[in-house]
Order: structure tokens, then C-alpha cells, then sequence
């Protein structure tokens, strides 16, 4: 007679771990491979940064209209980015649920979608002055300033998200400690610098704050990636070790 052994409560949880380690692995590398490309473009001489910033209108208009095209290019790309970044964060405090503290998760978590929304809209301002100026006509200087003010609250939102990440981050390897070191301590301290330094080191930190983008989701792709374990499988009289 076959005795039947019930299932453990961590053989129940062992396949959604794995499902959401999955996925954080690849919503990591597609969010670091989207910004690789973004960096690609900024070095080929189209970034973003410039128009968060504050310039002259027509300025500003004459930047847009020599940069149409790559431009439509980073907002699409940059679009997928904040979508993937976004599952990413989901995915990441679905395995954290019960590691550490919940009122943290949730605080990243929120704080993440809130600066995706806004991200959301920065994208289609900045596309919408696009318009205006191709059209012939310019963006004022209280859209200008608009756009300075709403990417500079996005940027601080997503720092605040980042340290939580870095307090419900993982300890268990030097990799996870080294993660949760540059994203709470060292992206910050970049991040802000950018905002107070001069041109054209703010226009450089600005570069260096996407690199931090994307050592951090690669990075934590390898440290969530499922790794397979010994199991012990009952058997009659005996029990085995079995690597899955």
C-alpha cells in the first residue's frame, strides 16, 4: 500500500516564488535594456534631460524641432520603460509579502506608480510642446517651468521609493547588499546633486542617475533569478535527495 504524503506548505509556495522571481528577472532586464538604449540615443546627442530643464522659449521650441525625431523614439521607448519598471516594482513587493516590513512595500509601491503617472504626463507634455512648435508656434515659459517643476517632484518621488527598496531589500549575498546600497544611498545622492550643480555636470549626473537604472534592474535580475534546491522526496522506507 502506497502511503500518500501531504504536500507541504513550502512545496506549495515553491512554484508562484519561482513565477514572481521569473518575473522580476525579466521585467529587470527589459527595463535595463530599455534604458541602455536611452543612453545610446542621449550619447548620440538627443536626451531627454534638456527638456527638464529650464531654457528660453524659443530656445527650447528650436531644440524640439532639430530633435523631432529621435525624440518620438525616446518618449516611446521611455514609455515601455515606465511600464516595465512598474511591473517590476509589482512583482518585487508580491516576494517581498511576508520578509519584510508590509507598510514599507506599500509605501514603494505607491510611491512607484505615483511616478510613473507622472512620467506618464511628463512624456506627453513634452510631446505635446513638440506639436505646438512644429506647428509654428511656441511653448510659454509657465509650460517651461511647468516641466522643470514636474520632473524635478517625479525624480524626488522615485528617490523616496528607491530607499524603501533598499530597506525591504534582500541581505542574503554580497550582490543583494551592494544592490541595496547604490539604490538607497548612492542614486539618491546622485539624483539630487543633479538638480543644484551647473550645466553641464547636472546634464552629467543626469546620465549617471539613468545608469544607476540600469545596474540596479540587471542586477536584481540575478539576485531574484530562481535557483534550484535539494529537496528530500518521500519514498517507501527511505527518502532521496532530488535537485528539481
Amino acid at each position: 500500500m502506497n502511503d500518500a504524503v501531504a504536500p507541504r506548505p513550502s512545496d506549495q509556495l515553491a512554484a508562484p516564488r519561482s513565477e514572481v522571481g521569473h518575473a522580476i528577472a525579466l521585467f529587470g532586464v527589459l527595463a535595463a535594456a530599455l534604458a541602455s538604449v536611452m543612453i545610446a540615443i542621449a550619447l548620440g546627442g538627443t536626451s531627454q534631460e534638456y527638456f527638464e530643464s529650464i531654457h528660453a522659449p524659443a530656445e527650447y521650441a528650436r531644440e524640439l524641432l532639430e530633435h523631432a525625431g529621435p525624440l518620438r523614439t525616446v518618449f516611446a521607448l521611455d514609455g515601455l520603460f515606465l511600464l516595465a519598471y512598474s511591473a517590476f516594482f509589482v512583482a518585487y513587493v508580491s516576494a517581498r509579502r511576508g520578509h519584510t516590513s508590509q507598510l514599507v512595500l506599500r509605501l514603494v509601491l505607491g510611491s512607484v506608480l505615483v511616478a510613473a503617472g507622472l512620467d506618464a504626463i511628463e512624456n506627453f507634455h513634452i510631446l505635446g510642446m513638440l506639436h505646438v512648435a512644429e506647428a509654428g508656434g511656441l511653448p510659454s515659459a509657465a509650460q517651461i517651468e511647468a516641466q522643470y517643476v514636474l520632473s524635478a517632484v517625479k525624480f524626488t518621488i522615485g528617490y523616496f521609493a528607491a530607499i524603501g527598496l533598499a530597506l525591504s531589500y534582500p541581505r542574503d549575498s554580497g550582490l543583494a547588499r551592494m544592490v541595496a546600497l547604490s539604490t538607497g544611498l548612492a542614486f539618491p545622492v546622485v539624483g539630487v546633486l543633479a538638480y543644484v550643480v551647473p550645466a553641464p555636470w547636472s546634464h552629467v549626473l543626469g546620465l549617471a542617475r539613468v545608469v544607476f537604472f540600469v545596474s540596479g534592474y540587471a542586477l536584481s535580475a540575478l539576485v531574484f533569478w530562481p535557483t534550484p534546491r535539494p529537496r528530500l522526496v518521500p519514498m517507501t522506507g527511505q527518502a532521496t535527495l532530488r535537485i528539481p
